[in-house]
């Protein structure tokens, strides 16, 4: 099989359309978003994932895509671009509950104000949900979930032909669920680390008032991070548990949200 083809005039629509629905995945998709990454290597990605879509991929029927009128092509293209945001934003609510939960803890750990500048956003975060942030995307491919985007990615264009979006009765639900969990599921993620800390608190307000001497500030701060540090590595294991969890559930989203855009 001919996986890098000879595109003539007449197929430029064709490819186009399957790389605009690439690009705005890739783009918009957290782990490969990030900023880090060269826009020049995201854009190569997408022209390559094209090139190998392109033989596989049904043409549109009818008059090629440069051959209709312009309100068409851009109706076109910006079906394909909304296709790949969706699944991106769908995506991003993950990673956006993990984050959220390690800014919960890092509060918890007296690191409200230490901030780092997220890459993605290009804006200051506590340096715990940075941390918890970047520990989920290398877990996201650790785990292989990135095979599973580009399996959902195959199968969008079985799904939803070029041109062919179309938005469902059940979309708007389904993104306002991902949404609405998002803060439930960082409770759920930070909640051990929440609770051992609040703990601790508690600890330290009695020791203070059995002690007034004790400059409590003085020797608080520094423990709630010692034992924040620790009690991190001790759920590590709950934390991939509950992400690899999560990765699956966003996968089958991922494939149910294809299908509502599909008419299926």
């Amino acid at each position: 099989m001919n996986f890098f083809p000879v595109i003539t005039v007449a197929d430029v629509g064709h490819f186009f359309l399957i790389f605009t629905r690439i690009a705005a995945l890739v783009f918009f998709f957290p782990v490969l978003s990030n900023k880090a990454v060269p826009i020049i290597l995201k854009v190569g990605f997408s022209l390559l994932l094209a090139l190998l879509f392109f033989n596989l991929v049904p043409a549109i029927p009818g008059t090629p895509l440069f051959g209709r009128s312009l309100a068409e092509i851009g109706l076109a293209l910006l079906s394909e671009m909304v296709i790949g945001m969706l699944v991106g934003l769908l995506a991003g609510f993950v990673f956006g509950a993990v984050q959220t939960a390690g800014q919960l803890i890092g509060f918890q750990m007296s690191f409200a104000m230490a901030n780092v500048v997220d890459p993605v956003t290009s804006m200051q975060v506590p340096l715990i949900a940075q941390f918890y942030y970047m520990l989920a995307m290398l877990l996201f491919l650790a785990f292989g979930a990135h095979r599973w985007v580009f399996k959902a990615l195959a199968e969008s264009f079985n799904m939803i032909p070029l041109a062919g979006f179309g938005p469902g009765v059940g979309m708007l639900d389904l993104m306002l669920r991902y949404s609405s969990a998002l803060f439930s599921t960082a409770i759920k993620i930070a909640a051990p680390l929440m609770a051992a800390l609040l703990l601790s608190d508690v600890s330290l307000g009695v020791v203070a008032r059995t002690a007034p001497q004790m400059n409590i500030f003085i020797v608080g701060m520094p423990l709630k991070i010692l034992l924040g540090m620790l009690l991190m590595a001790f759920t590590f294991t709950h934390l991939s548990t509950m992400l690899a969890g999560l990765f699956r559930l966003l996968f089958n989203d991922i494939m149910l949200l294809l299908r509502i855009a599909g008419g299926g």
